[in-house]
């Protein structure tokens, strides 16, 4: 099957560094990453990775993956080069080292928006989800970087993400985040159900290792290899930087989800590549178990009211992940031909 005569990527997900400081439990960074991929991305591929995906309608770069980028002192440079290129720049963190020093120089070099893992309502249950006793440390974090943004007169948002810890106290868990989190930092917030990383949480199919998806349904396409997104890690196979995979499911495993490396290969070598097209055609005739890292992956159901509360403009309640990322009106078309 032949590459798509146009190449669309509008949003790159390009992973800075591939270790992080925490070891959250519901995360496959916790049980050690593959060694391959516990590396940082020099700025040199990086700037032309993206400099590659400017001509494929490039819209945003998304400074993520599973590593954590405040470990790299040079952060803001990555995000003032993404500026300058006039793309919308986003990033994840979990905010441990989000110092003022830090939180300045991001707000200096413009990024649009960072986005804060804070799963845990309060200290306890923080310290356990996220492997750290920094609960006040990342509250007070986040919210002076809300206040030094104000004070700067920057264009920066604090977005933070939770996720439903036990589905039995849903609305307790929802209310403690508002208010421990929401109304102490003045921060925008998204509080989702917990997924299953590609089947490596415990379970095939659910939300966290005790609660499972009854009933799902038939599996369908996820529409991410039809989606123009292109998910790049720091690390990658045989010495190389710069690894395409699949989605960022497949963290944990990244070894299997390797499409090709862009250190020293053009996206459009990648994408057009046998890897991809193999990928793409397995999703097209519903072959998901011929696919290790798709195989049970709760991605591949629909489920209902994966987000269950925000205050971010624009989101929408009862929101799917797969929803999020994709149109899939135009996956179906893509995948029928």
């Amino acid at each position: 099957m032949p590459v798509p005569e146009h190449i669309e990527i509008k949003q790159l997900d390009l992973e800075l560094n591939g270790g992080c400081n925490y070891a959250c439990p519901m995360c496959p960074q916790a049980e050690g990453r593959e060694k391959e991929f516990l590396k940082k991305l020099p700025f040199k591929v990086f700037t032309k990775i993206v400099d590659d995906a400017a001509q494929y309608g490039l819209d945003t770069v998304s400074l993520h993956g599973s590593g954590e980028p405040t470990l790299n002192k040079d952060f803001p440079d990555y995000v003032r080069y993404v500026r300058e290129k006039d793309l919308r720049c986003i990033s994840f963190t979990n905010g441990f080292r989000l110092t003022e020093d830090m939180s300045r120089r991001l707000i200096e070099a413009r990024i649009n928006v960072l986005r804060i893992s804070c799963n845990g309502y309060d200290r306890e249950s923080y310290a356990h989800w996220m492997s750290q006793d920094a609960y006040q440390r990342v509250r007070d974090n986040v919210k002076r970087f809300v206040e030094l943004n104000r004070e700067l007169g920057g264009e920066s948002e604090v977005h933070m993400y939770h996720l439903i810890t036990d589905l039995a106290q849903k609305d307790y868990e929802i209310q403690q985040y508002k208010q421990n989190w929401v109304d102490y930092t003045g921060a925008f917030s998204e509080i989702w159900l917990m997924h299953n990383w590609a089947g490596q949480n415990g379970v095939e199919i659910g939300y966290s290792r005790d609660i499972m998806i009854k009933d799902p349904g038939a599996k369908r396409s996820c529409g991410r290899p039809f989606s123009p997104l292109l998910q790049v890690r720091a690390g990658g196979l045989e010495g190389h930087s710069a690894a395409v995979v699949a989605c960022c499911m497949v963290l944990g495993k990244d070894s299997q989800g390797v499409l090709g490396h862009l250190d020293n290969a053009s996206i459009a070598d990648v994408v057009g590549g046998a890897a991809y097209n193999e990928l793409r055609a397995a999703h097209r005739e519903g072959r998901f178990d011929d696919i290790p890292y798709c195989k049970g992956c709760d991605q591949l159901y629909d489920v209902p009211e994966s987000l269950v509360w925000t205050n971010i403009p624009g989101r929408q309640y009862g929101q799917s992940k797969v929803v999020a990322d994709v149109d899939h009106r135009k996956f179906a078309e893509i995948a029928a031909e």
